[in-house]
């Protein structure tokens, strides 16, 4: 097993090395990874490059876990990204070991409190969306092509001139004028993207969760029961 060390503080002016030393201390052999970045910093050059290094068996050590995300919905998601690549994760202050089935189990009721606060985020925001809608309100970019500009598109159409034809002639992009003259395509491109967002959603529970049920097999046991 290969460990790597990933310790971080939120400004320049703050020192690593008191992790630094809790780290080599326990794991001598560990590659370290260091950053000084803000616990809001989006970017994380350091732990992506550890992440992306990882091999099947090898374990990531922080000593906190808040040293290794800036929120608990971003925690999950690194966890996440480290199950996929067949490595594990310990947090030495919280006592949290993912190559134990006790540490599985703390950090699977832990990632389930966040996915529950979440969903009731969700919850709230859907129902404030759709009152908002129902008193009129719209969401989302407007439209930067009008309705006259769909019906020209659609009256030059069938006057049979070409695509380059009425770009030149609207200045609306060939894809847009294909859209317009194509609905149903837009359609389509939305279902399929929900359909590989659902797969991928799939993908990350089994590897979080290898031994739970796949949405397909619970789908299937329950309507053999009924």
């Amino acid at each position: 097993m290969k460990y790597h060390l990933y310790c971080r503080v939120s400004h320049k002016s703050q020192n690593l090395a008191s992790q630094i030393r809790t780290l080599k201390e326990s794991y001598p052999e560990g590659e370290l990874y260091q950053e000084k970045l803000s616990g809001i910093s989006k970017t994380r050059p350091e732990r992506d490059r550890m992440i992306a290094s990882l091999e099947p068996g090898d374990c990531v050590v922080c000593i906190r876990m808040s040293r290794l995300s800036r929120s608990m919905t971003d925690l999950f998601n690194v966890v996440e990204q480290i199950a996929v690549k067949g490595a594990n994760i310990r947090f030495i202050h919280e006592n949290i070991d993912t190559t134990t089935s006790h540490g599985r189990l703390v950090f699977g009721v832990m990632a389930s409190i966040n996915n529950y606060h979440l969903e009731l985020i969700r919850d709230s925001c859907s129902a404030g969306i759709r009152a908002a809608q129902a008193a009129g309100t719209r969401f989302g970019k407007p439209p930067t092509i009008t309705k006259n500009q769909e019906e020209l598109v659609r009256r030059l159409r069938s006057e049979k001139k070409t695509y380059s034809e009425i770009e030149e002639a609207t200045k609306i992009k060939k894809g847009s004028i294909y859209l317009i003259m194509n609905p149903e395509k837009r359609k389509l491109y939305n279902n399929n993207h929900k359909i590989r967002l659902a797969a991928q959603r799939n993908h990350r529970n089994r590897a979080m969760h290898p031994h739970a049920p796949s949405e397909r097999t619970a789908a299937a046991e329950t309507s053999g029961k009924n």
